[in-house]
């Protein structure tokens, strides 16, 4: 099935490239084949026939590249040749269409001159250029342009109007003639060698030769951009050296193409890889005579993290290979790149700086905290008023000033050396106290001045509100005064304080439910999901920044929960004991626990029942009564069994013991 495939796309190729030809031979223009190599490429496509892979491989010798011996190198991600992309325009827009016309176009057969002819005397005439080179007009003849450039044709054709048109002449002429070019003629180049796509193209008629390479695809890697060869006439042949426009941007050696000049691409005799630490790397040409300080400036010099120091991986001759040994090292500097004539195949590695560890970190209470470059004769001083912020004053307050600290490495050591220091006195101080590479600047901030979350106190107190603490131990009563006491309606027990879990470690928490259950209406609308219930007997507890306190009213009843007949809210009574509420209530369930009662009380505090204690059951009290714990049904079989064998074990007993 391939073979018919590549049969069939071997035809149509054929018939393309017949076409072709016949395209060429009518003056088809570059835009035209290009289409038909479009064309043909579709073709391929469709086919899912590698076609152009197949016909270099049947028709063209296997090539070694002069860039193969590079592949191996690791740190250039991707082999740039340089300049062969430049040639290799893929823009879709021809600009050579838009070159203005150069003085030194030399007109040929099939170009068209336009001449216009304005004042005393009115002419616009076109005229195409014959093939042996002549325009004719009736009133002033046959005028011969062969060989003319379009400069010296305006001359030659303004002295042969003046002729005929007199007010052309003379010192003052009352008309004027203009010449200029209309519909141009392709011209036709031969392009041979190491070139993509060689042959004979029609191009453009103002192409250089750097745009004619770019309209027939450019030069192969393999080609020389260094000694282009252009024959002429049987002239001299001209040698280019395109490096010199493409790195210095020098137009005056870039020859304008003529019709049957034969362009030739000759391989590449010397190149090398330049690597690393280079403004552009990749693999140049070199001619005889230049240096390695001559590549490196057209690789665009060395780049900014360049150590100076120069690797070349060398392939030694033929005759100095021994044991497997085919390359040689050698390292030089930078001062002795202009000594250094490189060899085909050297690759050259431009070393770059080693890296260091270099920095200076402030740490703490400061301004900009962070790693500093550090520097040979940097102070403690410079560091503190790089990142300290100690120019506001109002932020100075919140700095530990008495004491900062240098963290310093210790090379005799596996510990660091710490350096005490005073803020104040470093940043009055005239002396320099110098840093060391990789110290670590330590500012520590002040706690009395750092912010301190204000304490809630809502429910009924005179004066609900946020307040700040005022002393480092200030208590639940001092913050309950400071509100305007507790109002009448206060339920003296019934106070619920929520602290921040920041205070607690919660791995070691078992279940907040039981207290989230006994928060009340009021105390779920203030208390933070953040926050936890804190237990309390005594109002000198100790209260912390950003409590919440809850003062709750006299509910006047006693809730009881668990297994009892009818649990619910008991009005309360004072001084009524633990039997009188279950008695309410109708007494224990039978699955209710005499010995699993528990007592929550107000303030959060949780006293089980004990026996031979009388139970204070206070106003807004919850009893709960847990179950009984589970116990296995009495089996008669069981217990005779283990009482038989008690008995056998005593009897046994018995019996050697009076043996003895």
């Amino acid at each position: 099935m391939i073979n018919n495939k590549y049969t069939y796309t071997r035809f149509v190729y054929q018939i393309i490239s017949i076409i072709s030809i016949i395209s060429f031979l009518k003056s088809q223009s570059i835009q035209d084949i290009k289409t038909f190599q479009q064309e043909y490429q579709k073709m391929l496509s469709n086919n899912n026939i590698d076609f152009e892979k197949k016909i270099i491989n049947d028709k063209k010798p296997e090539i070694q590249r002069i860039d193969q011996g590079f592949s191996e190198e690791p740190t250039l991600k991707k082999t740039n040749h340089f300049g062969y992309d430049f040639l290799s325009n893929k823009s879709p827009i021809e600009f050579w269409e838009n070159l203005p016309t150069p003085d030194n176009y030399q007109l040929g057969s099939g170009d068209e001159l336009i001449i216009s002819i304005w004042g005393e005397t009115q002419l616009r005439q076109n005229y195409i250029i014959s093939r042996d080179g002549k325009i004719y007009d009736e009133k002033v003849g046959l005028l011969n342009l062969s060989g003319k450039t379009i400069s010296e044709a305006r001359t030659y054709l303004a002295s042969q109007f003046a002729r005929v048109y007199s007010t052309l002449s003379g010192k003052n002429p009352r008309s004027y003639i203009d010449v200029s070019l209309g519909e141009l003629r392709l011209i036709n180049v031969n392009f041979v060698g190491q070139v993509n796509y060689p042959g004979v193209f029609p191009i453009h008629p103002f192409s250089s030769l750097i745009t004619g390479l770019i309209q027939i695809g450019g030069v192969d890697t393999t080609g020389s951009l260094r000694n282009i060869i252009i024959k002429r006439n049987g002239s001299e042949p001209l040698i280019i050296d395109l490096y010199q426009y493409l790195i210095k941007g020098d137009i005056s050696s870039i020859i304008q193409l003529r019709d049957q000049d034969i362009i030739v691409v000759p391989p590449a005799k010397s190149k090398v890889l330049l690597d690393s630490a280079i403004t552009k790397p990749g693999i140049y040409e070199y001619k005889e005579n230049e240096t390695l300080l001559d590549l490196i400036r057209f690789a665009g010099g060395l780049s900014y993290n360049a150590s100076g120091d120069i690797n070349i991986k060398r392939i030694k001759k033929l005759n100095e290979r021994s044991g497997g040994m085919n390359y040689e090292g050698i390292y030089t500097k930078i001062d002795s790149a202009q000594t250094i004539y490189p060899v085909n195949g050297d690759k050259i590695t431009i070393l770059p700086i080693l890296y260091e560890e270099n920095g200076v970190e402030l740490i703490g209470q400061v301004k900009s905290p962070g790693i500093y470059s550090y520097y040979f004769g940097i102070t403690l001083k410079n560091i503190l008023q790089l990142g300290g912020g100690f120019q506001d004053s109002t932020f100075k307050k919140s700095v530990y000033t008495s004491r900062g600290e240098i963290i310093r490495r210790d090379p005799n050591s596996s510990y660091d050396i710490i350096i005490p220091f005073n803020i104040n006195e470093t940043l009055k101080s005239e002396k320099n106290f110098y840093l060391q590479n990789l110290d670590r600047v330590v500012v520590r901030s002040n706690q009395n001045y750092r912010y301190k979350e204000n304490v809630k106190i809502l429910g009924e107190v005179n004066i609900p509100g946020t307040y700040p603490l005022v002393s480092d131990v200030e208590t639940l009563q001092s913050v309950i005064n400071r509100a305007g006491g507790k109002t009448p309606r206060a339920l003296d027990n019934g106070i619920s304080i929520f602290r921040n879990k920041k205070y607690f470690d919660f791995h070691q928490l078992q279940d907040t439910s039981i207290v989230t259950s006994q928060i009340n209406f009021n105390d779920k609308k203030t208390a933070d999901l953040n926050k936890i219930r804190v237990a309390w007997r005594n109002e000198k507890l100790t209260i912390m920044p950003g409590d919440s306190i809850v003062v709750k009213e006299k509910p006047g009843v006693v809730n009881i929960i668990g297994e009892v007949y009818n649990p619910g809210l008991i009005e309360f009574v004072e001084n009524k004991s633990l039997d009188y509420y279950l008695d309410a209530v109708g007494g224990l369930a039978p699955n209710g626990n005499k010995k699993g009662i528990i007592i929550i009380n107000p303030n959060g505090v949780v006293s089980p029942v004990k026996r031979f204690r009388r139970e204070t059951i206070d106003d807004g009290s919850t009893i709960v009564v847990n179950q009984k714990p589970p116990s296995e049904p009495f089996n008669p079989t069981a217990f005779a069994s283990n009482w038989a064998s008690i008995i056998s074990s005593m009897v046994t007993a018995i019996v050697l013991s009076r043996q003895l």
